[in-house]
Formats: structure tokens, C-alpha cells, sequence
């Protein structure tokens, strides 16, 4: 009895090692990393709104909710750090960085341009010099 006992024992370990792993399904969800995730960019133009002043179309990366880090001609080669918001003046209003900038209202605030774009990876303004 004991011999026909291991003999059992025997076939369902062999059977069960036999079994291939069950195959992998479109219903089961796949997780995301974050590396697969490209960071978000945006081209707006560039706000100190503590002085008033505007400045031209900048490239944004974000690196976090709500922060991002804007490369702009006039600051290279370093970076800003702001954030995104409405500028406005007179009922002009605009998406821009509001860039951490140091001044003391120095300029007179302006509208800021509506028309900045990516053309590739360039970021630009579509108004007419």
C-alpha cells in the first residue's frame, strides 16, 4: 500500500510539473511606468508678473504637477522655473509662465502673444515681426 502510495504521489508531481503556465490575456491590465510616459511641453509666452513685464514664446517641460522649467533666448543658458496661469491685461488673456523672476515693477504690463507654437521642436511665435 505504501509503494502504491508514493507511485501516486509520483504521477501528480510529474503531471503537475508538466502543465504549461496558462497563457497571458488582453483582459489582464498591463501598469504603466512613468518612464513611458513622455513629460508634458508647452510653448507660451514668458510672464514676470511681479514687474509686469512679457517676453516672447518660451519651451516649457514639466517637471512636476503644476512646475515646469522653461528655456527661453533672453535667460540661456539657464533655465526658468514657473508655472502656468492666465495673463491678463484689459480682458486680454493668455495662458503663460509666470517665471520666477527678480524685479520690481519695471515694465508696463502688455498683452501677451496668442500665437505661440512648436514647429518641430522650435518653439515660436506666429506673429508678424
Amino acid at each position: 500500500m505504501l509503494d502504491a502510495l508514493k507511485r501516486l504521489a509520483f504521477v501528480m508531481v510529474v503531471v503537475a510539473c508538466d502543465r504549461a503556465p496558462p497563457a497571458a490575456t488582453s483582459d489582464v491590465p498591463v501598469a504603466l511606468t512613468s518612464a513611458s510616459v513622455a513629460p508634458a511641453k508647452k510653448c507660451l509666452p514668458v510672464v514676470a508678473a511681479g514687474c509686469g513685464c512679457v517676453y516672447s514664446c518660451g519651451a516649457g517641460t514639466e517637471t512636476a504637477p503644476g512646475k515646469w522649467t522653461v528655456v527661453h533666448p533672453f535667460w540661456a543658458p539657464h533655465a526658468l522655473d514657473a508655472k502656468v496661469a492666465p495673463w491678463c491685461v484689459g480682458g486680454d488673456c493668455t495662458d503663460a509662465f509666470h517665471a520666477q523672476i527678480i524685479c520690481d515693477a519695471i515694465c508696463s504690463p502688455k498683452p501677451a502673444d496668442h500665437t505661440c507654437h512648436f514647429e518641430g521642436d522650435r518653439c515660436v511665435s506666429g506673429q508678424k515681426p
